[in-house]
């Protein structure tokens, strides 16, 4: 409800006419007329004496009751929330500016005005209508990241000013943004699209690589089962086809460890000695790349990642490791005296 309809509706109530409420008020009629058809507002001297006489507070003449603004609020909040979830940009875009508008103090409101702005844009046919709706979103960025403090909140506004920059062309200072993201999954996602070319592949092929390491780790952790060692096994044979594991020779060694232990418990002793000699031949890998201090994958996959790193100088190798494991695990003990497994220790 407007507040000239708000008027309207108390003075009824009260049973005036806008002849009487004007005499009250020392106004003229034509003022009252103006502002209940919404034509113009009273003076904000009026507003004390206009609650008065209708016996009502001027929040209340203004729409901002406490009640009603807790509905208002809890409305924008569900709306908020859901966002997300719903196909129809045009319509949260709405409910997103008025939701800004009447709390602007509000950074997540804000926020959530940026990216409405961002995906309007999107589609928008209109080149002018399209940079309009971006340079806004940067704007309706750049406020919550000179006013939030939320470590969540900030790392979405800069994701989202970088990739309304990239859509304008500003890539640099779309880089500058994605660099200042905190959570490394969103910076990565960030800089790709703030990348191109060469820069790009590198960038895709260290993240994937990344993601695959923890993947792999977290794989074969879950859960001590054959087939997690296995699926492990399986995927870096398809991801590196030419054999140049790197630093996944450790992973390897430890997984045909882990299935030769399987294996020996089931009695099925020549397939946990073909596991063993496995885990020899990564052991031994393994040794080598820790002596190094530079990686390079070969794989088609991953052939832009490569760095330095840190020789170990450890007396103990993983070779060493794996002399261990066979001393110290008992269910080997069925298979120690064959000559395949005195091979292992040569």
């Amino acid at each position: 409800m407007s507040f000239g309809e708000r008027v309207r509706a108390l003075r009824l109530d009260a049973g005036m006419t806008q002849e009487k409420l004007a005499e009250l008020l020392s106004i003229s009629p034509q003022a009252v007329s103006r502002w209940e058809t919404g034509a113009a507002m009273p003076d904000i001297s009026l507003l004390p004496p206009l609650a008065n006489l209708f016996g009502v507070t001027t929040d209340h003449l203004l729409g901002m009751d406490t009640y009603e603004k807790d509905l208002r609020k809890a409305a924008f909040d569900e709306a908020f929330f859901e966002y997300h979830r719903h196909d129809d940009k045009e319509k949260n875009y709405k409910i997103a500016v008025q939701a800004a508008a009447e709390y602007p103090g509000n950074m997540e409101y804000v926020e959530w005005l940026a990216s409405a702005e961002y995906y309007v844009a999107i589609p928008q046919t209109d080149h002018g209508e399209y940079v309009r709706l971006l340079e806004s979103s940067v704007s309706h960025y750049r406020i919550v990241l000179d006013n939030a403090r939320d470590r969540g909140l900030l790392d979405r506004a800069l994701h989202g000013a970088a990739l309304a920059l990239c859509m304008l062309g500003r890539k640099e200072e779309a880089r500058e943004y994605a660099l200042k993201i905190e959570d490394r999954t969103t910076r990565d996602g960030a800089l790709y699209w703030c990348l191109e070319g060469e820069e790009r592949i590198v960038h895709s092929q260290r993240v994937a690589e990344g993601d695959l390491n923890r993947f792999i780790i977290n794989l074969t952790f879950a859960s001590p089962a054959f087939e997690a060692y296995d699926a492990a096994e399986r995927i870096l044979e398809i991801l590196f086809p030419d054999g140049n594991y790197q630093h996944y020779h450790n992973v390897l060694q430890y997984a045909a460890q882990s299935k030769a232990v399987i294996l020996c418990r089931e009695a099925r002793y020549a397939e946990a000695l073909e596991e063993l000699r496995k885990a020899k031949y990564h052991a031994e890998r393994m040794t080598e790349h820790s002596r190094k201090s530079e990686y390079r994958f070969t794989s088609p996959l991953f052939d832009r990642v490569s760095g330095e790193k840190l020789p170990t100088d450890s007396p103990v190798s993983d070779l060493d490791d794996f002399r261990r494991y066979l001393d110290n695990k008992t269910c080997f003990d069925a298979i120690r005296d064959r000559e395949e497994f005195k091979a292992l220790y040569a």
